[in-house]
């Protein structure tokens, strides 16, 4: 198993190494084009980043990495290092990123972190790392119990580094990358992941996977590219503004936990979806769309 803690450490470097290069390259080449650039806002996405992704490196080497191999001690299956096992550890986890970034949408106190995310009003790669310095709360345990399957630690690593480098590239700015034709009906290319991040009506809660567009076509939130969205959350915030994007999903929860008239409502607050109100419109993705 030695040979797979390498591949692990490897895949995780070359997240890293993949994504800050591809970070600088896009907007070397963005500035030579004379494309608009949106600097206050890519500061607060790289801050953010550096936020939420040390945070989740911390976690993981203090305690997730531990839980791995807990886990990996009262697994049911041993599944080995062939192929096939590679294959299962990427569909396990690549169906488990759809459920964690669908809850994530569809539960307010999960999207009082996954929102950061969304608050970026343009869409580049740096826009893939602006997340929140919370996550690493509540993402990986939606991953630490895959070696139960009989799926190794260190490919569990392994597969999700090479799934965050694929998420980061899906934020590519549209001038390099349009349509692909059938295989934005197959993986989740730039085009669909641009979709995701639209906030206009039609786009709402959709396009959730991370590689595979299988899950959302299986759940009926597969979405096309129809027209290019436009980017942000329903909420109007300065999305340059790193303590706001940050901290605001929170304090507009507690505001609302502390005006709840009751244990039914502060539980809708913390487990419907976000735009519920007792007192309010329904501002829901599902109601908006509805009406």
């Amino acid at each position: 198993m030695a040979e797979l803690h390498l591949v692990a450490d490897t895949a995780t470097s070359l997240t890293y190494g993949v994504a800050v290069a591809a970070l600088v390259g896009e907007l070397v080449v963005l500035r030579v084009l004379g494309e608009h650039i949106d600097h206050r806002g890519g500061r607060a996405s790289l801050l953010s980043g550096l936020l939420a992704f040390g945070g989740l490196a911390i976690a993981q080497r203090l305690v997730f990495a531990g839980l791995l191999l807990v886990a990996w001690e009262h697994r049911v299956l041993d599944l080995g290092p062939g192929a096939g096992a590679w294959v299962v550890a990427f569909v396990a986890y690549d169906l488990m990123f759809y459920v964690a970034h669908r809850l994530g949408h569809e539960l307010r106190i999960l999207w009082c972190f996954h929102s950061v995310h969304h608050t970026s009003t343009e869409m580049r790669l740096v826009s893939a790392i602006r997340g929140s310095a919370f996550d690493a709360v509540y993402l990986p345990w939606f991953f630490v119990w895959l070696p139960l399957l009989g799926i190794h630690p260190a490919m569990v690593i392994a597969v999700e580094a090479t799934g965050r480098v694929w998420g980061v590239l899906t934020h590519v700015h549209h001038r390099f990358v349009g349509r692909l034709g059938i295989f934005d009906r197959i993986l989740v290319t730039p085009a669909v992941h641009r979709v995701h991040h639209g906030r206009d009506l039609a786009y709402l809660d959709s396009n959730y996977g991370e590689v595979l567009t299988l899950w959302d076509h299986v759940a009926g939130t597969y979405v096309p590219l129809a027209q290019e969205p436009e980017y942000g959350v329903l909420k109007e915030l300065d999305d340059a503004d790193l303590r706001e994007i940050q901290l605001s999903p929170w304090a507009d929860l507690w505001s609302d936990l502390r005006r709840a008239p009751d244990l039914w409502s502060r539980l809708r607050y913390l487990f419907d979806a976000p735009g519920w109100s007792h007192d309010g419109p329904d501002r829901r993705a599902r109601s908006l769309r509805g009406s």
